[in-house]
């Protein structure tokens, strides 16, 4: 673990959201609580991470949220939750309450015009096979070809599908394994910027991502909340924390569900930190 914010006390932070009445943990899905897969409908959480959401969901004043790229039916499978939180898919177009009502923001006419035209091009280009529809948002994933036909396959995607239907306001944005062309008006950063700005009480908040389309939430909560990097190889990032999966994960989920009661939870170690040795028996299932 390194803490990429010199302001950033780790000493004092857990203890001080054990302290707070009310938290809000915000958790991105693929590469953050599952590690990634070639097969996405086998991207299932890492050993430990179910528990410990459970935990933490049933702790008083706390509240977790997930916000993913992936779509909502896609996701609610691999969580395998009896009691699901509140989940904002294709990054937060859709919106599962906890009470387990659904709605989705839709794209206008202009817009599923030409989202109907990128599908006919990469359909053209022999593409199809590799794309994920979601709502207001067609993703092509790259991960597992070679670099070459990955390269290929994106400059075709910027220089070609892409210009073709620019005018009807539709966007691109590059993800860990891929690109995707999206509807606009939602984004990982406007999905938290709409959940706080209902909040009616001070509120203990963190997220945890790890791909390029989470630091639209860290830019936004900086200064608001504890932003978190998961993942193996550090990158370029607005993250305050940057820690690795799967064991500073479950160790952080601990944390967040202790509130830092035992004191010192991490120690210095050359140029960032390290947590404290723990049993890793206490964090499978």
């Amino acid at each position: 673990m390194e803490i990429l914010n010199p302001g950033l006390d780790i000493h004092r932070y857990f203890p001080q959201r054990g302290k707070a009445e009310k938290r809000l943990l915000f958790l991105d899905y693929d590469g953050t609580l599952a590690p990634f897969s070639e097969d996405r409908d086998q991207a299932f959480p890492y050993p430990g991470v179910k528990k410990a959401i459970k935990r933490i969901m049933a702790l008083p004043g706390s509240r977790i949220v997930i916000i993913s790229g992936r779509q909502i039916e896609d996701l609610i499978p691999l969580l395998g939750l009896e009691n699901l939180p509140e989940i904002w898919g294709a990054h937060g177009r859709q919106r599962l309450k906890s009470n387990g009502e659904l709605s989705c923001v839709p794209l206008t006419k202009d817009e599923k015009q030409g989202m109907s035209a990128v599908r006919e091009l990469l359909i053209s280009q022999g593409m199809w096979d590799l794309v994920e529809t979601k709502p207001g948002c067609l993703a092509v994933h790259t991960r597992g070809l070679s670099s070459r036909k990955a390269s290929e396959i994106e400059n075709k995607i910027r220089q070609d599908i892409y210009p073709a239907t620019k005018s009807s306001g539709l966007e691109l944005h590059t993800f860990d394994g891929g690109l995707e062309i999206r509807g606009p008006g939602c984004d990982k950063g406007r999905a938290v910027e709409t959940i706080i700005s209902k909040l009616d009480s001070p509120v203990k908040i963190a997220y945890l991502g790890d791909d390029l389309t989470d630091e639209d939430a860290f830019k936004f909560l900086k200064g608001r909340g504890l932003c978190v990097l998961v993942r193996k190889r550090l990158r370029p990032t607005a993250a305050d924390l940057w820690i690795k999966p799967p064991e500073e994960l479950l160790l952080f989920l601990r944390l967040w569900e202790k509130g830092g009661e035992n004191g010192s939870i991490w120690r210095p170690s050359g140029g960032g930190v390290k947590p404290p040795a723990h049993n890793p028996e206490t964090e499978k299932g």
